[in-house]
C-alpha cells in the first residue's frame, strides 16, 4: 500500500514538472519568434549596421524613368570611310553592325594611368567617340572595356553597343572591336524608380552581401530586359551596386529584381560570337588569323577559369 502511494506520488511530480518544461520551452518559443519579428521589421540601416555593413554614399535625387527601346545601329558609308581614314589603322574588314580594327603601331596603355587618360587615349581611335564611358581593364584578358551611353547613363553588357580594346602583353592597344546601339525612345510612361537602398536591401535579403562589407558606390544605368524578335531591345533602368570596389551587383530599379552579373559568361558569350563573325569577313587573312588565334586564347583563359572554380 505504501509502495503503491510512493508510486502515484512520483507520477504526480514528474507530471508536474514536464507541465513546467513545456511552458518554458513554449515560453522561448515565444520569446525567439518575437526577436525574429522584431530583426524582420528593423529598418534596414539598422539590420546594415548590426553586421558591420557601411554605405559610402547614395544618391540624393532618384527622378521617374522610362523603358527604353533601342535598335542595333548600321554603320554607314560616311562611318566606315572614317574608320579607314584613322592613321595608324588598318580595318580588317567592316559591316554595316560591327567593326574590327587593327593597329599598325601598337599604342601604349600604362596600368598607372587614370580612367580619364585611358579614355582619352582609347577615344582618338574610334568613330562616336562621347557615345562611350569606360568601364573596366579586365586585367585576366587584358582587355579595356567600353560601354555605350543612353541619356548619359552606361548601357551594362550588352554586345550590341561597346568597345573592347585588345591589348598585347606590354599593354600596348593592338585591335579593337566596336557595336552601337541606334536612337533610343521611350517606351510606355515613367515609373517610379525604387530607392537606392531599397536596391541594397534587395541584395541583403538575397544573401549577396557578408558581415564587413562596404557599398563604395551606387549609379543608375540601363540594362537589357526583354530582347524582342524584331531586333528591338527593351533596357530598363537599374541600380549598380559597387561593394568593396570591386564586385558589381545590378538590381532592376523599376521591378526590384537581380540581375545576373557573371562578367566571365557575359565576355566568352561575346568573343564566340565575334569569333563566328570574324571567320566569315574578308580581309586579310594573316591578320584575320592573327586575331581569331588571339581571340580563342583568352576563350582559353575564361574557360579554364570556370574549370578551376568547378574544381575549387
Amino acid at each position: 500500500m505504501q509502495w503503491s502511494q510512493i508510486k502515484t506520488l512520483f507520477i504526480l511530480c514528474f507530471l508536474v514538472l514536464d507541465v513546467y518544461l513545456l511552458f518554458q520551452f513554449f515560453d522561448k518559443q515565444s520569446q525567439s519568434n518575437i526577436g525574429v519579428l522584431e530583426r524582420q521589421d528593423s529598418p534596414i540601416e539598422e539590420q546594415l549596421e548590426s553586421e558591420d555593413i557601411k554605405i559610402n554614399s547614395l544618391p540624393e535625387k532618384v527622378s521617374d524613368e522610362s523603358f527604353l527601346s533601342v535598335k542595333p545601329k548600321s554603320f554607314s558609308t560616311d562611318d566606315l570611310k572614317k574608320v579607314e581614314g584613322f592613321k595608324n589603322q588598318e580595318p580588317l574588314s567592316v559591316d554595316k553592325n560591327f567593326i574590327i580594327s587593327e593597329f599598325e603601331d601598337p599604342v601604349p596603355i600604362s596600368p598607372g594611368d587614370s580612367e580619364e587618360k585611358i579614355e582619352e587615349t582609347v577615344k582618338k581611335s574610334i568613330i562616336y567617340p562621347k557615345e562611350y564611358t569606360f568601364w573596366d581593364w579586365n586585367k585576366d584578358l587584358n582587355v579595356l572595356f567600353f560601354f555605350q551611353e543612353k541619356k548619359e547613363r552606361p548601357i551594362y553588357f550588352n554586345q550590341n553597343g561597346m568597345v573592347l580594346v585588345f591589348l598585347n602583353d606590354d599593354n600596348e592597344m593592338i585591335y579593337y572591336t566596336q557595336t552601337m546601339l541606334g536612337d533610343a525612345e521611350p517606351r510606355a510612361e515613367k515609373k517610379t524608380l525604387i530607392k537606392p537602398i531599397k536596391a541594397i536591401e534587395t541584395l541583403y535579403k538575397a544573401n549577396t552581401l557578408n558581415a564587413g562589407d562596404e557599398i563604395t558606390k551606387v549609379n543608375i544605368g540601363f540594362h537589357t530586359r526583354v530582347p524582342l524578335a524584331n531586333g528591338v531591345q527593351v533596357f530598363v533602368p537599374t541600380w549598380k551596386v559597387t561593394v568593396n570596389e570591386e564586385k558589381n551587383y545590378f538590381v532592376n530599379a523599376i521591378e526590384g529584381f537581380v540581375f545576373s552579373s557573371d562578367e566571365n559568361s557575359f565576355i566568352s558569350d561575346v568573343l564566340t560570337e565575334y569569333v563566328k563573325g570574324i571567320r566569315q569577313l574578308k580581309g586579310d587573312q594573316k591578320v584575320k588569323g592573327s586575331i581569331l588565334n588571339q581571340l580563342e586564347k583568352k576563350l582559353e583563359i575564361i574557360h579554364r577559369g570556370e574549370e578551376d572554380d568547378v574544381s575549387v
